[in-house]
């Protein structure tokens, strides 16, 4: 009976007294193991009104010990901002009148700017393989419209397209280049035209 009991109380949903109880005997004997099971509630009322309900000599110590984790292992920023945010939002007043506040931010600062240079290439990087992704699936439709076995690779370039895309453009360009000189002959003829005409009249005139 007594087993099943132990097993009852062990699933039993933390509350926000016996987190509080946990965190400040954790905080006061430096039991790092019983600081961290407390850390585990992620539940957002629970961490809240555990927060709320710290004592105030145990405000500072808790946030040196919730940055101490984060600076240890970056990784575990996900589990512990609700706990960050609950404390700074909970206990602002009081923090802002501690002079090792600002020290103790200060690696959370940088932490959080170091993330945020990662974040922004990798940001362009997702973009750019969304429209590559894009352009694929594009090219996947047309090559079905026209016909194209399914089963055929997939390329994002094309060398003998591109080569034949060239050479059209090639003769496109020539020949325009040649309307141009046939439209230069013209204007020649035209004005070799007008000094003929010119010389007679004035060939006429001396008569």
């Amino acid at each position: 009976g007594g087993g099943g009991g132990g097993g009852a109380e062990g699933r039993r949903k933390p509350t926000a007294s016996s987190q509080v109880a946990l965190l400040v005997q954790a905080l006061q004997n430096g039991d790092s193991v019983m600081l961290d099971q407390a850390l585990q509630v992620q539940d957002a009322h629970v961490v809240s009104a555990t927060v709320a309900r710290l004592p105030v000599t145990a405000v500072l110590p808790f946030l040196q010990a919730v940055l101490h984790r984060i600076q240890g292992k970056p990784a575990r920023v996900a589990t512990l901002a609700s706990w960050l945010r609950a404390l700074l939002s909970t206990h602002a007043a009081y923090l802002m009148s501690c002079s090792q506040l600002l020290p103790l931010l200060t690696p959370l600062y940088q932490l959080i700017d170091e993330r945020l240079g990662v974040f922004k290439p990798l940001l362009k990087l997702v973009g750019r393989m969304q429209m590559l992704q894009a352009q694929i699936a594009s090219q996947a439709a047309a090559s079905q419209q026209d016909g194209a076995p399914s089963s055929d690779p997939l390329r994002t370039y094309d060398e003998a397209a591109e080569e034949r895309a060239a050479e059209e453009e090639e003769e496109e360009g020539e020949e325009e280049f040649d309307e141009e000189e046939g439209e230069e002959d013209d204007d020649d003829d035209d004005s070799d035209l007008d000094d003929l005409d010119d010389d007679d009249d004035d060939e006429f005139d001396d008569l």
